[in-house]
């Protein structure tokens, strides 16, 4: 496979899983964080790899760091095949409105919606014809809304909307953009949102088949949505819940 794949939120989760097959099937991976430990680490892991994986520290929520790194990645880079807008927080402006701050709101629209605008706007000159956008929204957007999430459900909404919208707008430049949802995965950032261990394990067994997802069952199918093999979808926002939204 010779492709450049951006890959936001790298280091972690099912933005480093992606990152990892992406480099598996043989592209070349830009991978992106705020971790340079983890960047590193990532960087490392690829070795091994039929691609490949470079990483750049970038808070993708900061639009002049956004702006600078795709500047950077201009001069190595002719072309961008695939970029996979994943960075994202959870662990902020949770609970009631009434305990949600004017920071704590601004920082997560900044990270997991308008990082998409940042990236995209950006790297727009970058994408050839056939080139796929895959946005990470979540179920908590689109079929669940947990009370103590509604800034983030709110942003995770967004971001269909906005891939949606955007579908609309590169369709004629055969540019693809789709969202996926993926439900409860096994992510460190997952982990944090059930408080402790126990309530996680909890959880975990009552998914109607007994498990959470994989961070590499989601990266699959950010694969194949920016595959040809999915050439003929766009706009959509794919579920990957293994059924959670049924019960």
């Amino acid at each position: 496979m010779d492709k450049v794949v951006i890959v936001t939120g790298a280091t972690s989760g099912i933005g480093q899983e992606t990152a990892r097959y992406f480099a598996e099937k043989g592209a070349t991976v830009v991978g992106v964080g705020r971790s340079k430990e983890r960047g590193e680490q990532l960087e490392q892991s690829s070795e091994d790899l039929s691609g490949s994986i470079d990483f750049y520290q970038v808070d993708v929520g900061k639009e002049e760091e956004v702006e600078q790194f795709i500047k950077k990645i201009m001069t190595t880079y002719e072309k961008v095949k695939v970029l996979f807008n994943n960075a994202g927080v959870a662990d902020v402006a949770l609970g009631p409105l009434s305990r949600v701050s004017d920071e704590e709101w601004d920082r997560l629209f900044h990270i997991n919606l308008k990082s998409i605008y940042y990236m995209v706007n950006h790297s727009e000159r970058l994408f050839g014809k056939n080139a796929a956008i895959v946005n990470n929204a979540a179920i908590v957007g689109t079929h669940k809304y947990p009370s103590a999430l509604p800034a983030y459900s709110a942003a995770k909404a967004g971001v269909v909307a906005l891939s949606k919208s955007m579908a609309s707008r590169y369709a004629k430049r055969k540019i693809r953009v789709n969202a996926i949802s993926p439900g409860p995965i096994d992510t460190p950032l997952a982990r944090k949102l059930y408080g402790s261990e126990e309530g996680f394990q909890k959880a975990f067994k009552q998914h109607p088949r007994g498990s959470f997802g994989t961070p590499l069952e989601v990266a699959k199918a950010v694969y194949f949505l920016s595959s040809e093999d999915a050439s003929y979808i766009n706009g959509h926002n794919l579920v990957i819940d293994g059924g959670y939204t049924l019960s």
